[in-house]
């Protein structure tokens, strides 16, 4: 695209004689001088949506014709308040980049009609981005122009085609997988991730955010969305706790349930490359692989079709009132519950390192500490992932 004088109402794009990096600029009648503040960039792209940035804190607008509203102004806002604040805010961001880039400078939200739209998406295929990455980023900006539209950035929503999806990861694990990458040795807190979307088939997201208080040993069940969080169409529902679970939720006695250095954390990508590479696996085996594992295994295990539905979250009961207190049945989930349990009794045969309580016990992980007070967790005997018949947990 070429790097003509960008502008959005009174500001646009500039630079300083001699100097690459570009400014926010505006001319200011009463003096009659052109006022220039550094955007601290030199990559036209990101200067548009800084532009954007200094636009959207000096001048606020409220529903803007569509024909006035530039796509980069909007663009800004729905990163900065709301995008920026979610955990997909980086792959968002790159997503609201590339679209940028096809656009002209000053273009509009009414000049993105279904027919430029259909050249955008045509054009990043033409790119070599795959068509499920191609739907994403047109789905991400598409969402871009709903937030403005119910915020009442702009004054009315417009048409949205999104291209065709992509076939999608088809890619399920074998026990004999499964048991491989449980071998591994791993950190602590991604043990205990891995027991938890085994025990749960939960999105891997909704398990870092899990607290020890959404956990109700009484009744054994686990809500996954925390108080406060509303829902949303990916439904974290309640679901039932297996046996082999409760002694790794039993470690902790309050707060997140995966910790690293004692604090919760955002991503679990590269620790699990790590074990993925340590356990020879393809680097098509991400967290989802796992839960959508588990999904297949309830499947060709009978569990009926709504059990796996509520489990994964996809659709809730046709229930009512006591829809709310359903989860405090004796059988709730009594098929998926014992397919879990199924599951990891076979991933426990397999394995030479054993399932239950490998991480986190005070006497035998926590019995030392490092020079700046957070433990070292010390080599452990193996132990097992599933209690003994004998009814001890620990396996020599």
């Amino acid at each position: 695209m070429s790097e003509g004088k960008f502008r959005i109402g009174e500001y646009f794009l500039d630079r300083r004689k001699n100097s690459q990096a570009w400014c926010a600029c505006y001319y200011e009648p009463k003096t009659r001088q052109t006022k220039r503040t550094s955007l601290r960039t030199t990559v036209f792209h990101e200067a548009q949506i800084k532009l954007a940035e200094y636009v959207a804190e000096h001048s606020v607008k409220r529903n803007v014709h569509n024909s006035d509203a530039t796509m980069a102004t909007i663009f800004f806002r729905y990163f900065k308040k709301h995008s920026k604040q979610t955990r997909s805010a980086q792959p968002n961001y790159r997503a609201l980049q590339l679209v940028l880039d096809c656009l002209k400078p000053n273009y509009t939200v009414a000049d993105y009609t279904i027919s430029e739209q259909q050249r955008i998406s045509e054009y990043m295929r033409s790119q070599g981005y795959s068509a499920g990455y191609t739907r994403r980023i047109m789905g991400i900006a598409a969402a871009v122009i709903n937030w403005a539209w119910k915020n009442g950035e702009i004054e009315r929503q417009i048409p949205i085609v999104l291209p065709p999806d992509g076939t999608g990861r088809e890619r399920i694990m074998t026990i004999q997988e499964m048991a491989r990458l449980w071998d591994v040795d791993m950190p602590p807190h991604l043990r205990m991730f891995l027991a938890l979307i085994i025990g749960t088939a939960s999105r891997p997201e909704a398990l870092l955010e899990l607290t020890r208080e959404q956990c109700d040993l009484q009744h054994g069940v686990i809500d996954l969305n925390p108080p406060g969080r509303p829902r949303t169409k990916k439904r974290r529902p309640r679901v039932p706790m297996p046996a082999f679970l409760r002694p790794w939720i039993e470690t902790v006695p309050s707060g997140h349930l995966v910790t690293y250095k004692s604090k919760p954390i955002l991503k679990i990508n590269g620790a699990w490359r790590a074990a993925r590479e340590a356990a020879d696996l393809s680097p098509e085996i991400v967290p989802y692989t796992v839960r959508h594992t588990m999904a297949t295994e309830l499947i060709t295990r009978g569990v009926p079709e709504i059990e796996v539905a509520s489990l994964m979250g996809h659709a809730m009961p046709n229930l009512r009132t006591t829809g709310r207190y359903v989860h405090v049945r004796p059988d709730f989930l009594a098929n998926a519950r014992q397919a879990i349990e199924e599951v990891a009794s076979a991933i426990d045969r397999v394995a030479a390192r054993s399932m239950v309580n490998l991480n986190l016990r005070a006497n035998s992980v926590l019995d030392s500490t490092a020079k700046d007070g957070s433990p070292m967790h010390k080599p452990q005997k193996t132990v097992g992932f599933l209690p003994d018949k004998d009814g001890g947990r620990n396996r020599d």
